[in-house]
């Protein structure tokens, strides 16, 4: 009989450590949920502004981490960290030295335009010169132009091969302003716009730098904008 209570006392014990295990654990599901929202909640502006949607993929690292953790982990984002393409995300425990990175994988698929047909340094892009085509932007090595409306009579500065993305380095803009062009400035202080002519002292494109001499004799710099006229903040 002492024997019989013995062991309904001990399996007693094990099932109430089997339950409680359960309840306690980490649930890898619950992870990967918060660790996909917090992903999502740092790229998103990005993702909207190129027009992409965002993929991600956790992995099966993720669920080993989570199963060794001593605690219901939470999900951080270590500072400084890439938030496009292969990158990890963090896991750690609140008060205790435990601490792990999870290897994961932030893809954003946009549509930007692709050449037809190699392109060679000097040549000015026509829009019968390209197609518009979905690719995962953080898997390419480069900034890529999204916007078709900056290819039309921009030149190509350098060969492109057909097939590829195009990088804003490789083009001249067709807006491009030359040494000597004559130009627009917009003087822009707290409170007030002014709007002087001048003449620019060295090309540019639109979104660079410029340097302009006024037509007063007085030298400003600024930046290029879409208009053709230069921004100057005072």
């Amino acid at each position: 009989m002492k024997s019989n209570c013995t062991l309904k006392f001990v399996l007693a014990l094990s099932s109430a450590w089997l339950i409680g295990g359960a309840v306690a654990a980490p649930q890898a599901s619950d992870i990967a949920a918060q660790a996909e929202q917090l992903l999502r909640e740092r790229v998103q502006a990005q993702a909207q502004a190129l027009g992409a949607r965002v993929e991600i993929s956790l992995g099966q690292a993720l669920d080993e981490r989570v199963s060794r953790a001593p605690c219901t982990p939470e999900v951080f984002v270590p500072p400084g960290t890439r938030l496009w393409g292969k990158t990890y995300i963090g896991l750690r425990c609140p008060g205790k030295p435990w601490q792990v990175r999870v290897p994961v994988e932030v893809a954003l698929y946009a549509p930007v335009p692709m050449l037809l047909r190699p392109m060679a340094a000097g040549a000015t892009l026509q829009e019968s010169d390209w197609t518009v085509s979905e690719i995962n932007l953080a898997a390419w090595p480069r900034a890529v132009v999204t916007d078709e409306r900056k290819l039309a009579g921009a030149q190509i500065s350098r060969a492109v091969r057909a097939g590829e993305p195009i990088s804003p380095d490789s083009l001249q803009s067709a807006l491009r302003l030359g040494t000597g062009d004559p130009v627009q400035v917009v003087l822009v202080g707290q409170g007030f716009t002014i709007k002087a002519s001048g003449k620019v002292m060295h090309p540019t494109s639109p979104g660079l730098p410029a340097r302009v001499q006024l037509d007063s004799g007085r030298i400003v710099a600024g930046t290029m904008r879409e208009d053709r006229e230069i921004q100057v903040n005072l």
